[in-house]
């Protein structure tokens, strides 16, 4: 009789710490630990440095036309946490991270007679931070971890007298 009060306090007193703490994590059994994208800010947009392309003499149109005889290419880069994946982040923004990419150019500008002129690019990209929570178990937690992605977003033109 004494061994049943036992066990039957023991229970009781186990159901009551669980319907106490029915979010607690305890220490025995597997943890699942994932994290999920919870927003994607931009934060700012900014231009790389300025690239040589086309030169020539006026009169003259003078193209800057998907040559490949300029570096037109642009990797989309990562830094901070990112314990969802560097490929996982990506492809949420619809990049490619740390992969070359060469991007289309088309500019045009007309030359007057007794100038030289050269055309000029540059890269214009944006910085996204990328917010991760952590779960446990399927249970959000106050955890977080925050990417920053810098991509592709367009090229800005000018030009310069040589």
């Amino acid at each position: 009789m004494k061994k049943i009060k036992i066990v039957m306090i023991t229970i009781i007193m186990g159901l009551s710490v669980f319907f106490a703490f029915p979010r607690a994590t305890y220490a025995y059994g597997p943890t699942n630990i994932t994290y999920k994208i919870t927003s994607k800010t931009v934060h700012h947009y900014g231009y790389g440095a300025w690239r040589n392309g086309p030169s020539g003499k006026g009169p003259a149109t003078l193209s800057l036309t998907n040559s490949k005889s300029v570096n037109s290419s642009f990797t989309a880069s990562i830094s901070g946490d990112y314990p969802i994946g560097a490929a996982t982040i990506g492809s949420s923004l619809g990049v490619t991270i740390g992969k070359s990419k060469s991007y289309g150019t088309s500019y045009s500008i007309t030359i007057p007679k007794g100038k030289k002129r050269q055309i000029i690019f540059r890269s214009r990209y944006k910085v996204t931070y990328v917010k991760q929570r952590l779960y446990a178990n399927g249970i959000a937690s106050n955890t977080y971890k925050t990417a920053k992605v810098t991509s592709f977003v367009n090229w800005d033109y000018s030009w310069k007298d040589i």
